[in-house]
């Protein structure tokens, strides 16, 4: 009676799978040829003769605006242009691939405009999946869970993860994951305590299926060695170095002015911040600081905030000042403004609770503007002696830096110079792609 029992319990399962993936292949663009072929899938089967690998680059989880974009953006573009031999398969939303302009000019980098779909549901669906077909389609399955086709397969070369948060990506192939940060476990209530235990156990997925994984600064790869328990060696710290990202970009004295005049703003007589809006970047408590401020020092200085935020985060912002003339959002623009709007500050402000790396910071740096900043997360490490730093926790505390930088003009000077010292050390981005390149290849070779 118990062999019927589990029998027919097998029976369910095996039934329920067979109609779980026709559904799924139905529900999405493939092909049932992809999913049944043991050969390339239709999107990889044309490549160039002179192509010998396939790297695929999943970006299915980042913004098309902020940090992450920008150094997922100047890697895969830098390692294109020097592996010229290597087909690179960018997996992401459209919006995305607008944004990445300079990525749609090489000819070895191909877009594959994604819809990606995240939950605990999919993933025990897979999981039960793949059981029932001897995980023989196991990577198929994933794709079709999470990505509306089939896209890649086992005879890619290496799967690149440039932002490693949701375990979803256990293919078959040679893995390298990204981890920016541990701010979700390291901030309390950053996250609901459900979507806490999700992404740790992603996070722990993640670690399990990647021959290595890279991060950006030491004070990442502590946390990550606080937090899990890697393999020897598994985690390596890369720089970020692309100081002279925005600092390198030419603009003319019209165009300049005509930026100043579009913000409403005066040369070096306003502080910057460069974030997107997020709960950890402190914006709330800036403005606070900023109102205060001026009340104490009877300034006209202006507060320019720039990065992507929603409206209804707009106007909570706004909200929160009496002297909204003094304070301009100017919400994401393109990278020529964010020079003129840089070089022409008088100080970076960088509040935030928590960083993985703070790449505005070396970019201020690099441009001979001052930073006062934070002193938590990765930050200290990142500026260095070149910073006047603060509790972001305490409004007086950002209050008086904001002070001691408008009124010590020897401290000003002293720390543009040092900034311009600490620059250097994150702006060899040809050495900083041949770290890349070498992590990338060394998994390739051990397949």
């Amino acid at each position: 009676m118990k062999l019927k029992k589990i029998a027919f319990s097998f029976l369910i399962i095996f039934i329920f799978s067979g109609v779980f993936l026709f559904t799924l292949i139905s529900m999405s663009k493939a092909k049932f040829s992809d999913f049944f072929s043991s050969g390339r899938v239709s999107y990889l089967k044309n490549r160039d003769a002179h192509i010998t690998k396939d790297v695929v680059v999943d970006a299915t989880c980042i913004s098309p605006y902020g940090g992450i974009k920008t150094l997922m953006e100047n890697i895969t573009r830098l390692i294109a242009e020097k592996r010229p031999n290597w087909r690179i398969i960018v997996l992401g939303s459209s919006e995305l691939r607008d944004n990445l302009l300079s990525l749609q000019k090489q000819k070895n980098i191909k877009f594959l405009c994604i819809k990606a779909r995240y939950n605990d549901v999919f993933l025990s669906l897979r999981t039960i999946a793949n059981f029932v077909t001897l995980g023989l389609f196991r990577d198929k399955i994933t794709q079709l869970c999470f990505y509306d086709t089939i896209c890649i397969d086992d005879k890619c070369d290496l799967f690149f993860d440039p932002y490693a948060e949701y375990a979803i990506n256990d293919f078959n192939i040679p893995k390298i994951s990204l981890i920016h940060d541990l701010v979700y476990l390291d901030i309390e209530n950053f996250k609901t305590p459900a979507a806490k235990k999700w992404i740790k156990k992603c996070s722990e997925f993640i670690l399990e299926n990647s021959q290595k994984i890279i991060t950006i600064t030491n004070f990442s790869k502590e946390r990550i060695m606080y937090w899990y328990n890697p393999k020897k060696d598994q985690v390596k710290t890369i720089y970020t170095c692309l100081s002279q990202r925005v600092n390198n970009i030419e603009v003319n004295d019209k165009f300049r002015r005509s930026i100043l005049k579009k913000y409403g703003i005066d040369s070096k007589n306003y502080f910057i911040y460069i974030s997107a809006c997020w709960p950890q970047k402190n914006h709330k408590r800036l403005i606070k600081s900023f109102l205060e401020f001026l009340s104490r020092s009877k300034s006209n200085m202006k507060l320019v905030i720039v990065g992507e935020m929603s409206k209804n985060t707009l106007l909570q912002l706004k909200s929160l000042s009496d002297a909204s003339d003094n304070i301009i959002c100017t919400n994401s623009i393109p990278n020529d403004e964010l020079k003129v709007l840089l070089s022409n500050s008088f100080a970076l402000v960088f509040p935030s609770l928590y960083e993985g790396f703070g790449m505005p910071i070396i970019e201020a740096m690099a441009a001979g503007i001052p930073v006062i900043c934070s002193n938590a997360g990765s930050i200290p490490e990142v500026a260095g002696n070149a910073a006047i730093f603060f509790n972001p926790r305490d409004t007086n505390e950002i209050i008086a830096a904001m002070q001691q930088i408008v009124t010590d003009a020897a401290l000003r000077k002293e720390l543009i110079k040092r900034g311009y010292q600490q620059a250097q050390k994150f702006s060899d981005t040809d050495s900083m792609i041949n770290d890349y390149i070498k992590v990338f290849e060394d998994a390739m070779s051990a397949r």
